[in-house]
């Protein structure tokens, strides 16, 4: 390829490649495509999902020639945000995930057991809202990770650039990356070391789990697998100083990623195709996955809840005591959203399922604190429909807060 006004040949190349990435070409109408990123958990969450289930779709990398545009659709530079194949877009991981589930019924990740279902969806919410801050603590509260990650973040940001370097902007990503401490409680040596303890104490977990298990619900995958995938995947397992933790102590467990990495992958016939099936509660809970319950009992719900409280509160920072460490946190309001979500999918079990998980839920300490204090409602989300964003309007949250903000100033 020839030099082009002054662009490096392969330069141009990617640039090119970019372009045709965000294209449907002939037998690809049916194909969706992902805005995505090698560092988002929540893009591999929904890819490998996909993947699993046999949709078509086709990855466009998040750089920057697409920053702009990924703001403007959907209200915030947020990855992953997806079109469907007539170009109505969809954000938002879980929502686009359980989109799909309805529309591609035919491989099941959600188990028909109501029971187990919510099981699953205790597991897919400490995924999503608490291992951020075991990820973030380990990718940007070590040295080696920090230094390999900025750079791998910048790497992708800059594909296809002329003007812009990754080694110039991996300091930037650092600095900013790092400022999160505060939001996810990260700040002090009692808390960073609860911190080890905790991943320690996690994989440890899982690794009894998939002794006896080949999934996280049985011996098929199910959204659970997909979700807690995602940071364990791209932060844990691929960061380089996690990753020496990940294949000492968590041999198993790197087992299960690889195992969900293959999935749909056809090239020397690499994924899985044929699976048994979930656990049946009836037989009894299996004390691995009552242990990982307690895990999610002992960090994810006190930390939801008072993020919830707090957010209906009104304020704008609390303290939680977490794994026996105190730390400041901000109030999140999509946590406090996602949660009150987790507290109405337990109030749609009927008596009779409640009562056969209830000794189970209390000895994980899930209940009675998951419904103690009653629905904890954000009604800044009032109104809020995702995974689809209508109308050329930006993401329905950032719209809510918006409006509300709005309100608030006028009273």
């Amino acid at each position: 390829m020839k030099e082009n006004k002054g662009i490096p040949a392969n330069i141009a190349h990617q640039q090119n490649l970019h372009e045709e990435s965000k294209k449907l070409h002939r037998g690809q109408e049916d194909h969706y495509r992902i805005w995505q990123a090698q560092a988002s958990p929540y893009s591999y969450k929904v890819m490998t999902f996909m993947n699993y289930k046999g949709i078509p779709y086709k990855k466009v990398g998040a750089n920057h020639m697409e920053l702009e545009w990924v703001k403007k659709v959907a209200g915030q530079s947020i990855v992953p945000v997806m079109l469907t194949p007539d170009d109505q877009v969809m954000q938002d991981s879980t929502p686009i995930v359980m989109h799909l589930e309805e529309n591609f019924p035919a491989v099941k990740t959600v188990p028909d057991d109501a029971r187990l279902a919510f099981l699953m969806w205790l597991i897919e919410e400490f995924a999503d809202e608490y291992m951020p801050r075991i990820h973030m603590h380990t990718r940007w509260g070590n040295e080696q990770n920090r230094a390999a990650v900025s750079h791998r973040i910048a790497r992708g940001f800059t594909f296809g650039s002329a003007d812009m370097e990754a080694k110039d902007l991996a300091p930037f990503l650092v600095e900013r990356q790092s400022g999160f401490n505060q939001h996810l409680g990260l700040v002090g040596d009692q808390v960073r070391a609860s911190m080890d303890q905790q991943i320690e104490d996690l994989l440890a977990i899982l690794e009894q789990h998939f002794k006896h298990h080949q999934f996280l619900l049985g011996f098929k995958p199910s959204l659970a697998d997909f979700s807690l995938y995602g940071p364990l995947k791209v932060h844990l397992y691929e960061d380089p100083r996690s990753n020496e933790i990940m294949e000492v102590k968590a041999p198993r467990t790197c087992n299960w990623i690889q195992t969900i990495t293959d999935l749909g992958d056809t090239r020397g016939c690499a994924g899985q195709t044929e699976f048994g099936d979930w656990i049946n509660l009836d037989e009894g809970l299996p004390d691995s996955l009552l242990a990982l319950l307690s895990f999610i009992g002992k960090t994810y719900l006190p930390l939801a809840k008072a993020t919830a409280k707090a957010c209906i509160a009104r304020e704008k920072f609390f303290e939680e005591t977490i794994y026996g460490a105190t730390a400041s946190f901000s109030a999140h309001q999509y946590r406090a959203w996602s949660f009150e979500q987790l507290q109405l999918r337990y109030e749609a079990l009927t008596d009779a399922e409640k009562a056969d998980l209830a000794t189970a839920l209390r000895d994980a300490q899930i209940t009675p604190g998951l419904m103690s204090d009653g629905i904890l409602h954000n009604g800044l989300f009032d109104g809020f429909t995702p995974p689809f964003i209508k109308d050329g309007i930006p993401d329905a949250r950032i719209r809510r807060i918006k409006e509300k903000a709005a309100q608030a100033d006028t009273v």
